[in-house]
């Protein structure tokens, strides 16, 4: 049995939530997207790579973030090219090379983190180019990255660098720190502190690596008007944050778990299969025999989104022969409302009342951008 932890006025309130199995959420994917953005042979405006983030605005424009080009491309409701914002460069509204480009919206503009730059990028939703953003951290830090928003407030993490060294068999920790800042950049409030993926130094015949430790986990957060949420540690809870870094309640829900030692052996083959360089499946054979300290059970998240009705999306976490993404549906007041597949190869970049978008790949291997209508 589990709870559900709802703020009072006195202090936390715990309700017990009794274990359920999966069940259908009530609406369902469209079975083929409704739009499609992305082909080899309508000219270099619809050829998409590295797409990292897109964002559906009000009147059905889709801005894609492409971040081979360095570019922030416009497409109307029907899916037809309009216009580009930004480049490579390191001026306003340029990019400083050809990273990740998160993409969100902040308020009335669009914001693109430039993680080369150490900077933030501001956009008009007419693709005007803003001021600059420049984080400013405390404590101080090299780059502060972009991970939600929240109306014009910016969340954004901090991460504690970690020194890559040690005995063979030591593990590696290091921490996030999540704070919230205002449309200017300045932290306003510090909201907390959560450990990332472990690492374990392992030192073989051909030198020493310091890879993840399995199945550690990695925080998530996602963010609603005036609210931050977040998976710290793997487990079926979602931390509510006030932007003022106040926790003000626990959401748990009735999540399936799996545990590793129930499929250990076929994800360390998978793993390995999956490797092309020789010297990595060498190391990392090496590194699987070890006795890892492995956790009991496979973290229950790889993402968390917050849809326009306020219901929250927990991506589950993937194994390597899955060829589905589920995701379990809480509504706005944290109840269990379901469980939703996505297609193979789609990765969910936004979920709207009624819509989803995000990216896919065709038969071809063409990178897409496409949007699945949800129907009740």
């Amino acid at each position: 049995m589990r709870s559900l932890l709802l703020p009072l006025a006195a202090g936390i309130l715990a309700i017990p939530v009794h274990a359920q199995p999966a069940q259908p959420a009530p609406f369902r994917l469209s079975a083929q997207p409704t739009l499609t953005i992305g082909a080899e042979d309508l000219g270099p405006q619809y050829q998409l790579d590295r797409v990292y983030g897109a964002v559906r605005l009000g009147d059905g424009t889709i801005v894609v973030g492409n971040s081979a080009t360095s570019e922030l491309r416009f497409y109307d409701a029907k899916g037809t090219y309009v216009r580009s914002a930004g480049r490579k460069g390191g001026g306003p509204g340029e990019f400083g090379g050809n990273l990740v480009m998160p993409m969100l919206l902040g308020g009335s503009s669009i914001i693109a983190g430039d993680e080369a730059g150490a900077r933030i990028n501001r956009y008009d939703l007419a693709g005007k180019t803003l001021p600059q953003i420049k984080l400013v951290s405390n404590p101080a830090a090299v780059q502060s990255v972009l991970t939600a928003t929240s109306g014009r407030t910016i969340i954004a993490r901090v991460t504690q660098n970690a020194v890559l060294q040690g005995a063979h068999g030591q593990r590696i920790r290091t921490s996030y720190r999540y704070g919230a800042y205002d449309s200017l950049g300045a932290q306003r409030a510090f909201l907390f502190e959560a450990p990332t993926r472990e690492r374990m130094v392992n030192t073989t015949p051909s030198g020493t690596h310091f890879p993840f430790i399995p199945f550690s986990s990695e925080p998530v957060v996602a963010a609603a008007p005036g609210v931050l949420y977040a998976l710290r540690n793997g487990e079926p809870e979602i931390e509510v944050w006030s932007l003022t870094g106040q926790r003000t309640g626990i959401i748990s829900w009735p999540a399936a778990r799996t545990k590793v030692r129930d499929i250990w052996t076929r994800w360390r083959q998978a793993e390995l299969d999956a490797m092309t360089r020789q010297m990595d499946k060498l190391r990392y054979t090496d590194f699987y025999s070890d006795k890892l300290p492995l956790p009991e059970f496979v973290p229950v998240a790889e993402a968390l989104f917050v849809d326009a009705a306020g219901r929250l999306w927990v991506q589950r976490t993937r194994l390597p022969w899955d060829t589905l993404t589920a995701f379990d549906v809480l509504d706005a007041a944290g109840k269990y409302v379901g469980r939703v597949t996505m297609p193979p190869k789609f990765t969910v970049f936004q979920i709207g009342t009624d819509w989803v978008l995000g990216r896919a790949r065709d038969e071809n291997d063409v990178e897409q951008v496409q949007l699945y209508r949800l129907t009740k």
